[in-house]
């Protein structure tokens, strides 16, 4: 007690004289300045000074009190962080701020705990770098702005935008519509880019704010252009303008022709497509009525497409003796049959489309010598199929006057020098 008296008589005694006060210095340089009594060596005598130590509970339930008090909370197990202890979360040092109870050691340090920016923030670099390095061997999410808005992928090199889990270089992310602008307005309403809908990449140019995409590449390989439902391989509507290398080359009603085996193509002046049959050895008709066609050993191989087959044939009657009234009336045609003899019975292929018959007539009076005649008529063809088509020539359905024993016409279909069957192509 005497302790006590004697320190508060030599403190008042200080402030009346000084109007500062000093622990272990005669000359106090604050109002209240306490100097360490060893302020160096290896002393074990503690030095500094206790701050009145209250838990929550008592913090909370003090009233009257003056702004700057400071306190240290050595405990939270009791009382509860509402009214003027809604700061008090955790053992420390606090003062008074005239409302509430502020922490004072608050550590917002971002290397050890989270914090808040009070303000906006710059960093200026000069020459120097700024770099953020990550050991992670697990996880997707390493380095984020504003949750899923930006993340990177330290472990395998990969940044996600609108994804925290980013499956390429750049992922970004599952979203459909517009997802990366090269140029965009202001407004948003004149969008250069790129975008994606289920199984689509979509193309923008001068796009609206809900305008649709321009172009489209389909997951099933199909490109649209003015269609984002490609029905084709290339689907495109409206016009289309082809160029050849040199510009202006193409003259109007210019025709789009393969120039070579990859299927490269140019403008070209139409020109018709033509295809020569090959001639076999020709079947002697006899001057008789057959109900049958019978093959010629002479074909034409047609691509896809319709045809007019032009049939060129000398015809001469041999042996025999024909009266000036007889005569022998013979059809002509066409089959797709897999025939290999001469004389072989054939019939009409499906493929013959009007007209489907070269007819010619022989007639009267021959007894022997030449007597020769040349035939020509024209066959449609129309080759349904997606490939090649071979159709064999073939010749009979007589109609006839008589029957002339032993007389016959000559190897129709054979290889005179008059004969020929050539193909055009026809729309």
């Amino acid at each position: 007690m005497k302790n006590k008296i004697t320190l508060l008589f030599a403190i008042t005694m200080a402030g009346i004289i000084q109007a500062q006060v000093g622990f272990n210095t005669s000359t106090p340089r604050a109002t209240f300045d306490i100097v360490a009594k060893t302020a160096t060596g290896t002393s074990a005598t503690p030095e500094g000074l206790i701050i009145p130590r209250v838990d929550r509970q008592k913090a909370q339930s003090m009233t009257g009190l003056t702004t700057s008090t400071m306190i240290y909370v050595n405990s939270i197990a009791t009382g509860t962080a509402v009214g003027t202890a809604v700061n008090i979360t955790a053992v420390g040092y606090y003062y008074f701020n005239g409302s509430v109870w502020v922490k004072l050691d608050t550590d917002t340090n971002i290397y050890n705990a989270n914090g808040s920016l009070d303000g906006n923030r710059i960093v200026t670099q000069n020459t120097n770098t700024l770099a953020f390095t990550s050991s992670a061997t697990t996880g997707t999410n390493h380095f984020s702005v504003d949750g899923a808005t930006l993340s990177v992928d330290a472990v395998n090199d990969r940044v996600g935008i609108g994804t925290t889990a980013p499956n390429n270089k750049l992922d970004l992310g599952t979203s459909t519509g517009k997802k990366l602008a090269i140029w965009n307005s202001t407004a948003g309403d004149d969008f250069y880019g790129f975008g994606a809908a289920q199984n689509v990449i979509q193309f923008f140019a001068g796009a609206q704010a809900t305008g649709d995409a321009l172009m489209t590449l389909n997951k099933n390989g199909r490109v649209g252009i003015g269609t984002g439902n490609p029905q084709t391989n290339f689907h495109t509507i409206g016009t289309r303008r082809f160029e050849n290398a040199t510009a202006g080359s193409v003259s109007t009603g210019s025709v789009l022709v393969a120039t070579d085996t990859n299927g490269t193509a140019e403008w070209q002046s139409p020109r018709t497509q033509t295809t020569m049959g090959n001639l076999g050895g020709g079947y002697d008709v006899p001057f008789a009525k057959i109900n049958d066609f019978r093959y010629t050993g002479s074909s034409i191989t047609l691509p896809p497409g319709k045809w007019m087959v032009t049939i060129t044939m000398l015809v001469r009657p041999q042996n025999g003796t024909l009266a000036a009234d007889d005569w022998l009336f013979v059809r002509s045609t066409f089959s797709h049959e897999n025939l290999t003899t001469i004389g072989q019975v054939g019939t009409s292929s499906s493929d013959v489309i009007r007209p489907t018959l070269m007819s010619f007539q022989v007639a009267g009076p021959y007894t022997s010598g030449q007597k020769f005649n040349v035939v020509t008529g024209a066959i449609q063809v129309n080759n349904t199929t997606s490939a090649n088509r071979t159709y064999r020539y073939i010749v009979g359905n007589t109609e006839v006057s008589r029957t002339v024993a032993g007389a016959s016409i000559s190897t129709v279909g054979g290889g005179w020098s008059e004969n020929s069957i050539v193909a055009t192509a026809i729309n």
